[in-house]
């Protein structure tokens, strides 16, 4: 943990040094994971403007006033081209008509959402998997040399040192997952997060809440009796929705419940939590 934040910080820090002075670039970005990508990649060259501040839920987010200025003042804004992005596309544009539009998504497949009413509506979390977060940075950086051809070097020894950061951590993830028994590759989270994380690494993943909304006891029950089929002993629970179910079904099945933020900034730090409490689970 302590290796890969030391890592992260050498990602952030010096750009200051490197560019002080030089005129940046205002981009746009809807979620706090994507910023930070966005940062390591681009240092000092980039103001980045974040759409959704820290701690909204991006499922009922009205942008303020003070978002959709910042907003007018960007010159690129980067969409992953969710349904979350087009949803609020629209208005952004229309306080930014000159904004330039690049999907950083280009090569990533897409999965279908879970316990989604819409059978069309797709998964957006695809931040939440070291290894997507690599083909979304290699997208990224293809995009800043052609904003920004003057400074390509810059970019590249940046986005070389993102890459190998997060390399290190597609492989402490994988290799935590091989030392799993197989009967141990499951787990129970409340919002259904890490759709891409479990593809990528060969893992399950089940949600607690039902349609978006909180389980019934009935839901609960089938939730626990299939926990104890599949030997399942790491439950996930996000800070901005309930601890209580979460908390009911770590108990029955003898689950370590751990507190994981995919929405965070510390996107490599969330799954540093993730990683620890996969190791935490293999002893229970």
């Amino acid at each position: 943990m302590r290796l890969l934040r030391s890592l992260f910080l050498l990602v952030l820090i010096p750009a200051a040094i490197v560019c002080a002075g030089n005129e940046h670039i205002t981009v746009a970005v809807s979620l706090q994971p994507y910023s930070t990508l966005l940062k390591m990649l681009g240092g000092a060259r980039l103001n980045v403007v974040t759409l959704l501040p820290p701690g909204a839920d991006p499922h009922n987010y009205e942008p303020k006033p003070a978002i959709i200025k910042a907003f007018s003042l960007a010159k690129v804004y980067f969409t992953d081209g969710s349904g979350l992005d087009n949803a609020w596309l629209p208005r952004f544009l229309g306080a930014n008509k000159n904004v330039q539009v690049v999907n950083f998504s280009r090569n990533i497949e897409w999965m279908k959402a879970e316990d989604h009413d819409d059978e069309n509506e797709l998964d957006p979390h695809i931040w939440t998997s070291p290894y997507r977060m690599q083909l979304l940075a290699i997208n990224i950086y293809e995009a800043l040399k052609n904003i920004d051809p003057e400074h390509v070097a810059y970019y590249t020894a940046r986005f070389q040192n993102t890459q190998e950061l997060l390399r290190k951590v597609h492989r402490k993830l994988t290799s935590v997952i091989m030392g799993l028994p197989l009967d141990r590759r499951s787990f129970i989270v409340f919002h259904p997060s890490y759709g891409y994380l479990a593809k990528d690494y060969k893992l399950t993943q089940y949600a607690i809440e039902v349609n978006g909304k909180e389980p019934k006891p009935r839901d609960l029950a089938k939730l626990i009796q299939m926990g104890r089929k599949k030997n399942i002993k790491a439950v996930f629970v996000q800070p901005e929705f309930s601890k209580r179910a979460a908390a009911t079904i770590a108990k029955d099945l003898g689950a370590v419940v751990v507190e994981t933020d995919p929405l965070s900034e510390d996107f490599i730090g969330n799954t540093q939590k993730f990683i620890d409490a996969l190791s935490e689970a293999k002893k229970r």
